[in-house]
């Protein structure tokens, strides 16, 4: 039997636990460097932005593009920049330039400046530009800089050279240490110790005794002394074994005689015996085993049909669960895409509102300067023209400003009304489509879609205005979501004509189309192809059940991987 060096062992399990609390302590050291250093280009991005936010600012608001571009090139040639991402108050990016990943790929937080968490090796710093004029502070677009983990990486490369380095010197030295001073406090007097024992001779036990010369090692001195003892006490256990075998000898001869006649007698009279043990306990057991196998079946019949009835029970609860469930989610559906249609709208209309007060309050300026000159009788006719001129200006732009928010809020209030509801009603089915369009435009704006229109001026329709609104609402941020991820020429063509009596609507889109097993399950409840990136599945289902149960109609869709989707509906309608 192979057998290990107890100095070895012991060596090896101190210098394993200092490795492993020296790798910890190097590792904690590398990542605190590391983080370190992390925080001081987070910092320098946040500097960096401080010195060039107002200038940036400016030049988005004078719509300078020349000048951002300068300012971008002059800030993705600073070394801790590895890109840089600059965007208008729409969300339009002005300028790109480095490594630059996509922004919602990060957190969104609402304040207004923020750091970005490292996500695939990449984190940075995020802030929006305010831009100040006539003492009101107007957001004009933020500032996304980016930094990688290489950057970090290649600062603290001299630190990482040290800490390793240190570490393998104390580890060395300490290996050279304890190897020394194990051989010669451990090995050297083990060996000695081994060697005596091995001449151990049981037949001369007065010179088998231990005699070990360095007696500096007390543990050794003591383990000579029970050894010794050890060897004192055999000699007296040999001896009196001697005496006991003698008389063992002579007691085992009478014994012998005794056993051999007790043996005769007792397998005679239990030889008859132990045949009629046996079958009656044969017998027991056969009937305990049927007793038992009895008494388990009808529990376990007992405890299946109870369970079965309580199965049943809970199906039909979870039945009839699941059905109300599936309504208030149809609704919860149709409710979300309002609300989405109310922020788009909202922001859409702050814009031109956010004009129209800035040139009111130009316009007060100017006509408070004009008053101050009248009232000390210094105002001249250059200076009443001019403020003529400029109020005159700023009026056109009030004027144009808040039509376009008037118009926003008319076609929005439209729609969100027949949405809520399922009022019957006469509408111009062009007209109506391109009131729907234009409440989507918020969320439009980001893919940039060209959507084309095929519909005769004259078709006018009596129907649920709103199921109308929700099934082009649904096709629309359908194909945004699913089919333009990461397209920026996507393409809606939206065919409307009359048949008879039916109305016929293709809808196509250019996006990356769908296998042809998602496209068998495209109208299931709940099946989505973003799973856990926030798709409900219900968006498709709720177009089928308003297209066959509020229109009356049927709805068809093909596909193929990269070639779009198209969808054909055929609703039964009242034209006017």
């Amino acid at each position: 039997m192979a057998t290990s060096s107890i100095s070895k062992s012991l060596l090896t399990n101190v210098l394993s636990v200092y490795f492993v609390l020296t790798l910890i302590v190097t590792s904690v050291q590398v990542v605190g460097e590391y983080y370190d250093t992390k925080n001081m280009l987070v910092q320098e991005l946040h500097n960096q932005q401080s010195t060039f936010s107002h200038s940036l600012a400016r030049s988005l608001w004078e719509y300078n593009t020349p000048q951002i571009e300068a300012i971008a090139d002059g800030l993705i040639n600073i070394p801790a920049i590895a890109g840089l991402v600059i965007r208008d108050d729409t969300g339009r990016i002005v300028s790109q330039l480095g490594r630059t990943p996509p922004l919602r790929a990060f957190p969104t937080i609402s304040a207004d400046s923020y750091e970005l968490p490292e996500r695939d090796g990449v984190f940075g710093y995020h802030s929006k530009l305010v831009f100040e004029f006539s003492g009101d502070s107007t957001q004009v677009g933020d500032v996304t800089l980016y930094t990688t983990r290489d950057i970090a990486i290649q600062r603290i490369k001299v630190s990482l050279y040290f800490i390793i380095g240190s570490a393998i010197v104390k580890s060395t030295f300490l290996i050279m240490l304890f190897s020394v001073a194990f051989h010669r406090m451990l090995n050297r007097p083990m060996r000695d110790l081994i060697s005596q024992i091995q001449n151990f001779r049981l037949d001369d036990l007065e010179h088998s005794k231990l005699h070990i010369r360095s007696l500096r090692n007390t543990e050794f001195l003591l383990l000579e002394r029970a050894y010794n003892q050890l060897v004192e006490n055999l000699k007296e256990y040999q001896e009196d074994l001697d005496r006991a075998q003698k008389q063992l000898l002579h007691v085992n001869q009478k014994l012998d005689e005794q056993n051999g006649i007790l043996e005769q007698e007792v397998a005679r009279k239990t030889s008859n015996l132990s045949r009629v043990l046996v079958d009656l306990e044969r017998q027991k057991n056969d009937l305990e085993l049927r007793q038992d196998t009895l008494e388990n079946e009808i529990r376990q019949r007992r405890i299946i049909e109870t369970d079965l009835r309580e199965i049943n029970t809970r199906l039909q609860e979870s039945l009839s669960a699941l059905e109300r469930t599936q309504d208030q989610l149809i609704e919860s559906e149709k409710m979300a895409s309002l609300g989405g249609l109310v922020a788009g709208i909202t922001h859409d209309v702050n814009t031109p509102i956010g004009i129209s007060v800035t040139a009111a309050t130009y316009i007060r300026d100017q006509l408070t300067e004009a008053e101050e000159a009248l009232n000390k009788k210094a105002l001249t006719q250059a200076q009443l023209t001019k403020v003529f001129k400029l109020s005159k200006e700023s009026l056109d732009l009030l004027e144009s400003n808040l039509a376009r928010a008037s118009d926003l809020i008319s076609s929005f209030k439209q729609v969100a009304v027949d949405q809520t509801s399922e009022v019957v009603r006469e509408i111009n089915i062009k007209e109506y489509l391109n009131g729907v369009i234009q409440t989507l435009n918020p969320r439009l704006k980001p893919f940039k879609p060209r959507i084309m229109i095929e519909c005769p001026d004259d078709i006018e329709i009596r129907c649920p205005a709103g199921a109308f609104a929700q099934i082009f609402t649904n096709l629309i941020i359908n194909s945004l979501i699913h089919g333009f991820e990461n397209k920026q020429d996507g393409e809606i063509n939206i065919t409307i004509e009359r048949n008879d009596d039916k109305l016929v609507i293709v809808y196509r889109d250019n996006g990356k189309g769908l296998t042809q097993q998602q496209l068998d399950q495209l109208f299931d409840p709940f099946f989505t192809t973003k799973v856990q990136q926030g798709g409900s599945g219900l968006g498709t289902h709720i177009i089928r059940n308003l297209v066959t149960q509020t229109l009356n109609g049927t709805v068809e869709a093909e596909s193929e991987p990269g070639q779009g989707l198209t969808y054909r509906m055929t609703l039964a309608v009242t034209f006017i």
